[in-house]
């Protein structure tokens, strides 16, 4: 999805590209219950479920207006397979509908709390499940790494991930550089 089918505002958006890369990595062709952490626009939560209507996607984000942007967007694309919850993670999700732990995790904010949510998505995802999550700071990306481990995920992979778009300049174009992302991964 292009990021220009969504509402965005103020709130940060993860990147299509990024966006793209990290729904592979998130193997939502084999998930039925995904977690989004700190969903801002809630573009990860919109595309998941848009391209997965069997998916049931919990989308927690903690900004009212973030949260607000979400619930647009949701309503925008008419998709009934979102629930969105108002809360910082780790929280309670309503699990009358699961009859298991959750298959897959992304993480796209965090707070001051990545350790309490790593932990938390350990215990709630299923036996090879996998926690995908996105930095721009390197010290958080260290962080994370070094909690997955002290976790227990397994088959930990760091990317980087340098996207350019091309822009005018003058009588000519030139690749204009976004913000690196690292893509941290680990499977139960």
């Amino acid at each position: 999805m292009k990021n220009s089918e969504f509402i965005i505002d103020r709130v940060p958006i993860t990147k299509e590209e990024v966006r793209s890369i990290n729904l592979s990595k998130l193997e939502l062709e084999k998930a039925k219950i995904m977690v989004d952490i700190g969903s801002g626009t809630g573009s990860i939560s919109v595309e998941a479920a848009y391209i997965n209507p069997n998916l049931k996607v919990y989308s927690i984000e903690k900004n009212a207006k973030a949260f607000e942007l979400t619930a647009k967007n949701i309503e925008k694309f008419a998709l009934k397979n979102v629930e969105q919850i108002q809360n910082n993670a780790p929280c309670d999700l309503d699990k009358s509908d699961l009859n298991s732990r959750v298959d897959c995790i992304f993480m796209g904010g965090s707070g001051q709390n990545t350790k309490e949510i790593i932990k938390w998505s350990y215990d709630l995802l299923k036996i090879g499940g996998k926690f995908v999550a996105n930095f721009i700071l390197i010290e958080n990306l260290i962080d994370t790494k070094n909690y997955l481990s002290e976790c227990g995920f397994k088959d930990i992979e760091v990317s980087q991930v340098i996207i350019s778009k091309l822009e005018k300049l003058g009588k000519g174009n030139f690749l204009k550089p976004e913000n690196p992302i690292f893509i941290i991964e680990g499977k139960k």
